[in-house]
């Protein structure tokens, strides 16, 4: 489970240099490696967030319509630091801090047994000063297999480097 670099043929990186070479990636697109959840993970982030616990509308029968298996939209949207950093490279000392997101839609279920990656485009760089440069992405969540991704959202991450801080 986890992160699969034993398939990376179509694995797509930025590397950046400097600072100053970041408004360059604009326009640059993305993939991340293929990416399985861990169900033991899935099982932890419903407990850590109360999922297991809340009042849940089909009780009476236990059964949501999706099966146990599916994989929580917003711990989906949590990976996406994490497969990022895999893929964009900074070959100088940097924090990229979230800086939220926009048009979050989850187009389809994601299931643990699912492989998935992220795919996107940068789509701007502003620089902000001495805060750094806001490098905005459009994000794809592609599912092995799949024509429908598991979701589709802008990211927004202030690279805060040593020079900005």
């Amino acid at each position: 489970m986890g992160i699969d670099l034993t398939d990376t043929k179509d694995v797509e990186t930025i590397r950046v240099a400097a600072p100053s070479d970041l408004p360059g990636i604009a326009g640059r697109t993305f993939t991340t490696p293929w990416f399985s959840i861990d169900p033991e993970r899935s099982t932890q982030f419903s407990y850590a967030t109360y999922l297991d616990s809340y009042p849940h509308p089909y009780e009476e029968e236990d059964d949501d319509g999706y099966g146990e298996d599916i994989v929580e939209g917003f711990y989906l949207l949590g990976m996406i630091d994490y497969l990022l950093n895999h893929v964009l490279l900074a070959d100088f000392r940097c924090v990229p801090w979230n800086y939220g997101l926009d048009r979050v839609r989850f187009v389809s279920v994601v299931r643990l047994t699912d492989r998935f990656r992220l795919t996107g485009t940068i789509r701007e760089v502003v620089d902000r000063g001495a805060q750094g440069h806001l490098v905005v992405a459009d994000l794809t969540a592609e599912v092995e297999g799949r024509d429908k991704p598991g979701f589709i959202a802008t990211q927004h991450a202030l690279w805060v480097t040593e020079s900005s801080s």
